[in-house]
């Protein structure tokens, strides 16, 4: 019996590989949820609304009622909404992180 035991202790240690880049994982649910919000403000739900917003722009120009400041801010915010990954990657990589 204590020899196989042996024999069994010595094949796990020979055998085991380490895990060098493991993380800690104690901002894993954290960071989950956040993804979760980007995900959900810049996939289709997102792009739902964008287009939505065009099509009010539209209805305003047609009414004659449209300011070119609501217009560019409708323009800037959608912009800005589905750059904002594209955006922070780029001020990531300009700091050198």
């Amino acid at each position: 019996m204590p020899v196989a035991f042996a024999t069994m202790l010595a094949i796990c240690l020979v055998f085991t590989e380490p895990a060098f880049a493991q993380s800690s994982g104690a901002f894993a649910p954290l960071e989950t949820a956040v993804q979760m919000i980007v995900d959900f403000i810049t996939g289709p739900f997102g792009r739902l609304l964008a287009i939505i917003a065009v099509i009010a722009l539209g209805f305003l120009a047609f009414a004659g009622r449209l300011s070119w400041f609501t217009a560019g801010a409708v323009v800037l915010g959608i912009g800005l909404v589905f750059g904002a990954p594209a955006i922070v990657d780029e001020m990531i990589a300009a700091v050198g992180n």
